[in-house]
């Protein structure tokens, strides 16, 4: 059972609920604004990342490690990071892959 749920919260993780949005749109809004040349590796960057978290975050919330307060904090920082530019986009996400690798380990 508690498998059922954890792929359940990590669908709505990806797709979201009528209130907040999923990785997946985040993720199409933030290759909109990737350059072309930048888009393959920026998506393929993006996967690896929301899975790790989207599965973490999908955890029964006595033993998840990522809760719904950081995904929020996430959010924000990825919209500044896309406001900036690529290039401090790609920083940004960076930075969130070392500390998603040191909060689940």
């Amino acid at each position: 059972m508690a498998k059922k749920t954890e792929e359940e919260n990590y669908q709505k993780f990806l797709k979201g609920v009528f209130w907040i949005k999923g990785w997946n749109s985040r993720v199409k809004e933030i290759l909109q604004t990737v350059p072309d040349e930048d888009r393959v590796e920026m998506k393929k960057l993006l996967a690896e990342l929301g899975e790790k978290i989207g599965r973490e975050w999908a955890k029964d919330s006595g033993i998840r490690k990522i809760d719904s307060e950081m995904l929020k904090i996430w959010a924000n920082q990825l919209k500044e990071a896309v406001a900036i530019g690529p290039t401090h986009l790609v920083k940004k996400l960076r930075e969130f892959e070392r500390d998603v690798a040191k909060i689940i380990s």
